[in-house]
């Protein structure tokens, strides 16, 4: 082959080099009401706080992504999270080539922590990404004609009887497909209301969560009940001293142990994983963003573990991000989404289609995530 004047040069600039350039990134602080007071381990919530993350480019393109903060969950509020990414962040992404987005990944990654303040921003730049490609992120994903996504809802109620009520009426009002019962009680009353729902939805994907509040003994005693009601997953039943005591109790329990606030990074997940701690894992974009989740995601099907899509009390603005990750990825479509709290928000600032129906979102074609900012919502809801 006869080499010509037009073969590029090692120092040549590619074609494929972008020319677009971050030009304004924005924090913006949100108050959301609920439709009802909602009713956490710890504390009972009738609005919560936001934050939403704009990254726009030269040409106008506007990325965009969101985040829950409660300080009691994650030892982050919305103050601190725009805080740090108009401090720490806004610099280091002002003038880069948003294309470039491992190596923006690498570049914030030398601030240490804030994990929710770098998610966002590893999220704006996915719905960026297909914003200026013209693709929705599910194919660029590798997604194909994706389906209806189903969801499960979450019953958060002061009462057993008021669980066992909502669990029901969502599932026969609303379509969900899935179920995750709160166990707090540390009694066989949490049992009774696992088999009350499990008798009035025989056919729900149905779950428990512990949120770490039933000790070890209570859990090998009372909670391992639910065995007896076709439960999928078992989530932090309780809080383990060290990773050995969460293995021994992974193989003691004929239901998978779902890792949830034990698996909020990459390395942790690898070492339950090598641990056998584990029977399952949950993902949450709000600390692990798109990027991370697709290597906890590899890795779990590798090692032959369920992966369940968690929830981060997002709105439809977070629950499209979500929807498009699970209908992209083949390994994922057995469970539910735990994508819900749309549901339980009176409001948000979600401008777009939203195809809700049936206990289901499907996503759209439309470029990125699918998702806009209604500018009246935002300044009504801003703080």
């Amino acid at each position: 082959m006869t080499m010509t004047e037009t073969t590029p040069t090692p120092d040549a600039k590619s074609d494929l080099t972008s020319d677009l350039t971050i030009a304004t990134v924005e924090a913006i602080r949100l108050k959301l009401p609920y439709k009802r007071p909602v009713s956490f381990a710890a504390q009972t919530e009738s609005t919560s706080h936001y934050v939403i993350l704009r990254i726009v480019l030269s040409d106008g393109t506007e990325g965009i992504a969101e985040s829950v903060c409660r300080p009691g969950h994650t030892g982050e509020d919305a103050v601190t999270v725009a805080y740090q990414l108009e401090t720490f962040f806004k610099p280091l992404l002002i003038g880069a080539d948003p294309l470039g987005h491992l190596a923006l990944l690498a570049k914030i990654a030398k601030v240490r922590e804030c994990r929710a303040a770098k998610m966002l921003i590893d999220v704006a730049l996915w719905d960026l990404r297909g914003k200026v490609f013209g693709q929705p992120v599910w194919r660029l994903l590798g997604g194909t004609d994706p389906k209806p996504v189903p969801l499960t809802w979450i019953a958060h109620g002061n009462t057993r009887e008021a669980m066992v009520d909502e669990a029901k009426r969502m599932v026969e009002e609303r379509g969900y497909r899935g179920i995750k019962l709160k166990t707090w009680k540390r009694s066989m009353e949490d049992i009774e209301m696992v088999a009350e729902v499990r008798k009035l939805l025989p056919r729900a994907v149905l779950y428990v969560d512990g949120n770490g509040i039933y000790t070890e003994s209570e859990t090998r005693t009372i909670l391992i009940h639910v065995k007896d009601f076709s439960v999928a997953f078992m989530e932090e039943p309780c809080k383990f001293t060290d990773i050995s005591r969460q293995a021994a109790m992974a193989a003691f329990l004929p239901v998978a142990l779902l890792g949830d606030q034990c698996c909020e990074s990459l390395a942790q997940v690898h070492a339950h994983i090598r641990a056998s701690s584990v029977g399952a894992v949950s993902v949450k974009l709000r600390r692990t963003g798109i990027t991370e989740s697709l290597k906890i995601i590899a890795l779990c099907e590798a090692a032959g573990l369920p992966v369940v899509i968690g929830t981060d009390s997002e709105s439809r603005i977070g629950s499209l991000v979500r929807i498009h990750l699970r209908s992209a990825i083949p390994s994922l479509q057995p469970w539910p989404t735990e994508t819900h709290f749309f549901d339980k928000l009176s409001d948000d600032t979600f401008a777009g289609d939203f195809h809700f129906a049936d206990g289901t979102i499907t996503p759209t074609d439309a470029p990125g995530f699918g998702a806009a900012l209604d500018r009246r919502k935002l300044e009504r809801y801003a703080f």
